[in-house]
C-alpha cells in the first residue's frame, strides 16, 4: 500500500491522515506505555480530577459504549481506579498521574515536530478545519 495515496474525497483524504498521525503519536508514546488515544482520554480525566463514564465521555467528546471499552484497559493497565461517588466514578491512580507526567512532554515535542513538519499556517488549518467538521450536520434522508 502506498504512503501517500491522493483522492478527491475528502472522507479518504481525512481517514488516511488521520491514520498517520495515529500512529505518530502512538509511536511517540510506546516508551511510556500508552496510546495517543489513552494519553487523550488520561488527560480528560486528569483534568476533571474525577468522573464517571458518562461525564468524562461528553468531555471528551466520545459515545459512552466509546468510553466503556476503553475505561476497561485503563483500568487493567493501573492508569485509573474506581473511588468513592455517585455511580461509579474514576480517578487516575498514582501510576496514572506519573505516567501522565511523562507522556505531557512527549506530546508537547510530537506537536512541535508535526507544526515544524507541516508549518504553522497548515497546523492552525488543521484545528480550525478539524473543529469545523466536527459540527458537520448528518445527511438524513
Amino acid at each position: 500500500m502506498p504512503r501517500v495515496y491522493k483522492s478527491p474525497c475528502y472522507c479518504i483524504n481525512t481517514r488516511r491522515s488521520a491514520n498517520a498521525l495515529k500512529e505518530y503519536y502512538d509511536n511517540a508514546f510506546k516508551n511510556v506505555g500508552l496510546t495517543g488515544a489513552q494519553y487523550y482520554l488520561l488527560t480528560g480525566l486528569m483534568e476533571l480530577e474525577k468522573a464517571n463514564i458518562t461525564q468524562w465521555a461528553e468531555y471528551v467528546g466520545l459515545e459512552r459504549s466509546t468510553m466503556v471499552r476503553n475505561v476497561g484497559t485503563l483500568e487493567k493497565h493501573g492508569l485509573i481506579h474506581v473511588v468513592k461517588g455517585k455511580g461509579k466514578v474514576f480517578e487516575l491512580t498514582e501510576f496514572g498521574r506519573d505516567t501522565i507526567e511523562k507522556a505531557i512532554p512527549i506530546w508537547e515535542k510530537a506537536q512541535n515536530e508535526i507544526k515544524e513538519y507541516i508549518g504553522e499556517e497548515d497546523a492552525e488549518a488543521i484545528r480550525r478545519i478539524g473543529e469545523k467538521l466536527q459540527n458537520l450536520p448528518i445527511i438524513k434522508e
